[in-house]
């Protein structure tokens, strides 16, 4: 008998939302590794200048010390990653990290050799200490840039998930509305149904149309904008 009820008593049909993938739980890490992970590119420096310097005081104890053949390789590969970095910086499509890595390595292997060659440890020091703030100097500015970006895309992720949030958030809203507004339906098609059961000659559905009952929410199909979000 519900064939003969009006066109907008129509159920509702029921939006679907996607389901959210399961969030991966925080891998626990121990001391060392987070410790490696957070602060190993501020270590990474000192560590590496450092295990020049005992390289080179080796070196010196095994025969550098005073021994120009030695001093005179050192100034040779010195000279050649100056030279190097000098003609990569002339160029006008020239890469700016090869220009940087070969002035590094000259200075690299310039203070090596002095480290090598000299029999004074102070010295040897010194020049540890000048490397060591030189390398800290020029990775600083780079640091800055790194962190900016990270700060930047952080901002970013943390605005895609409040508008993931608040889309998950009308969805739910939507889908309640309209379980509601399918759950009046039935029941008020169910009252018309047995009211038409009751007595069918003095039922009229366009008089019940005209009465003014409140509508159901419009059919809503399921939007292409949230599944494509």
């Amino acid at each position: 008998m519900t064939q003969n009820l009006p066109p907008w008593l129509t159920a509702p049909q029921v939006s679907t939302v996607t389901p959210l993938v399961a969030a991966t739980p925080p891998q626990i890490m121990s001391l060392g590794v987070y410790v490696t992970s957070r602060y190993g590119g501020r270590i990474l420096p000192a560590l590496t200048t450092t295990t020049a310097l005992i390289l080179a005081r080796v070196w010196n104890a095994q025969g550098a010390a005073g021994s120009w053949g030695d001093a005179a390789l050192m100034i040779a590969l010195a000279s050649g990653a100056t030279l190097y970095g000098i003609v990569s910086a002339s160029k006008p499509h020239g890469d700016p990290v090869l220009t940087g890595v070969s002035f590094a390595a000259g200075g690299s292997f310039a203070l090596l050799g002095a480290a090598a060659y000299t029999a004074s440890p102070a010295l040897a020091l010194i020049l540890w200490l000048v490397a060591t703030a030189l390398v800290y100097a020029v990775s600083t500015r780079h640091w800055r840039t790194a962190r900016a970006s990270a700060e930047q895309r952080y901002h970013e992720l943390q605005l895609a998930q409040v508008h993931r949030s608040a889309d998950v958030q009308v969805a739910q809203l939507q889908g309640t509305t309209q379980a509601q507004a399918l759950a009046y339906g039935l029941l008020l098609a169910q009252a018309i149904e047995q009211r038409q059961i009751v007595n069918p000659q003095t039922f009229q559905a366009a008089m019940l149309a005209e009465a003014g009952l409140p509508q159901l929410a419009p059919a809503a199909t399921t939007t292409k904008e949230n599944t494509e979000r």
